[in-house]
């Protein structure tokens, strides 16, 4: 019954579905371009101003904030009492969704704007390094990595054992999620 919302204004919002009411705000450093994801009654969002934050659903309170030094544009996977999210700071982080503390990253080549995508224990991401990679979730150990033609701004898609992405090749790629081979562009 809750829309949960980032803005420029640098604010995440809780909104009554039902009316569009302020149920609370928050207010981090800088404006909030990612899409919040809310799971067993915690908010987790990153934001210009470094950080990503879990903050508590029913009322705001910040519960934890991990700084990354650079801006996260990027929307979190929570999975498995994991958050993976992708930052300027040219790495895919993953936190643990209780108390923020860094469980693994993996570095890039360039900024992640891409918000990951994880299915069976692979997280699949972009990078404006014009790579598409699949990491473990375990480790953060690369599986794969896909190079395309163009920056990968782009958040990937699952579906049954194909992953859907898009670049600034102006292509849309199908990669084997098993091993990275291009099915189709």
């Amino acid at each position: 019954n809750t829309v949960y919302v980032g803005s420029h204004d640098g604010s995440v919002y809780a909104l009554s579905a039902a009316d569009g009411t302020e149920k609370w705000t928050y207010q981090t450093g800088s404006s909030v371009e990612s899409s919040p994801a809310v799971v067993n009654g915690t908010v987790y969002v990153g934001s210009h101003d470094g950080s990503v934050y879990a903050l508590a659903a029913d009322d705001g309170t910040k519960q934890w904030s991990f700084q990354t030094g650079l801006s996260v544009v990027s929307s979190p996977a929570v999975v498995d009492s994991t958050v993976y999210i992708g930052g300027w700071d040219d790495n895919v982080h993953a936190l643990s969704a209780a108390d923020g503390s860094e469980l693994w990253s993996y570095e890039t080549g360039e900024f992640i704007d891409s918000s990951p995508a994880v299915a069976d224990g692979t997280v699949y991401v972009g990078s404006r390094d014009r790579t598409v990679y699949a990491l473990s979730t375990a480790d953060g150990s690369e599986q794969w990595s896909y190079e395309t033609d163009g920056q990968v701004i782009s958040s990937p898609t699952v579906v049954d054992s194909t992953v859907y992405v898009g670049s600034n090749d102006e292509t849309v790629y199908a990669l084997s999620a098993e091993d990275g081979t291009e099915r189709w562009t």
